[in-house]
């Protein structure tokens, strides 16, 4: 008869000189060893960010409203209201084409860029030296100017007179500048434009 509490030491030597026996077995061919557990990867969080901290919304750039420049309105029937500065009589004789022109420009044969340029030279120096009424030729545009504006379209005179009110628009001008008024067929007609300055002060 075995004593009690024998048979469980029994086991527990058993399983001691098993696990001694395996301890530096090798595994057999074409049979993998159980790989070692190997504990989660918790994810990373970046430098510097604490446990619980609310995200930061990224800043939105701020956006600029750019302001386009107002052309200088052209007045071509005379019924356009009167400038600050300007009387009826001299608007009448403005728009028939009796004022005194005191100086010409032709832009015919200017490309975009000179004719920006010397627009605003002729203007500046015209109301510098006292002039009233001075004359800016752009040509009418047409055909022609179609036809050579693809080979040349900076020199298109359609271009120019319409953008002729554009850069008299301008601040480096505009103060300068009383009324533009379409010129008398006698003056270019719809190729041409009256432009009266101001009084210097």
């Amino acid at each position: 008869m075995t004593k009690p509490g024998k048979k469980h030491k029994v086991a527990i030597d058993d399983a001691a000189l098993f696990e001694a026996a395996v301890r530096d077995a090798e595994p057999l061919k074409g049979r993998p060893s159980r790989p070692p557990r190997i504990p989660p990867k918790t994810a990373a969080r970046p430098a510097g960010t604490r446990t619980g901290a609310k995200p930061v919304k990224a800043a939105r750039p701020a956006i600029r409203h750019s302001v386009a420049k107002a052309p200088l309105p052209v007045n071509a029937n005379g019924d356009g209201g009167l400038s600050s500065g300007l009387d009826k009589r001299s608007a009448e004789r403005l728009r028939r084409g009796q004022m005194v022109i005191d100086a010409r420009l032709d832009l015919h044969g200017h490309t975009q860029a000179d004719a920006h340029r010397a627009v605003h030279a002729f203007v500046a120096a015209g109301y510098r030296s006292g002039k009233r009424c001075v004359l800016i030729i752009t040509g009418k545009g047409g055909p022609r100017d179609d036809f050579d504006s693809g080979f040349m379209p900076d020199r298109d005179s359609g271009v120019l007179r319409r953008n002729l009110p554009r850069w008299l628009g301008e601040p480096a001008v505009r103060n300068m500048i009383l009324r533009l008024q379409s010129a008398r067929p006698q003056h270019g007609g719809e190729g041409a434009y009256y432009v009266l300055l101001r009084r210097k002060r």
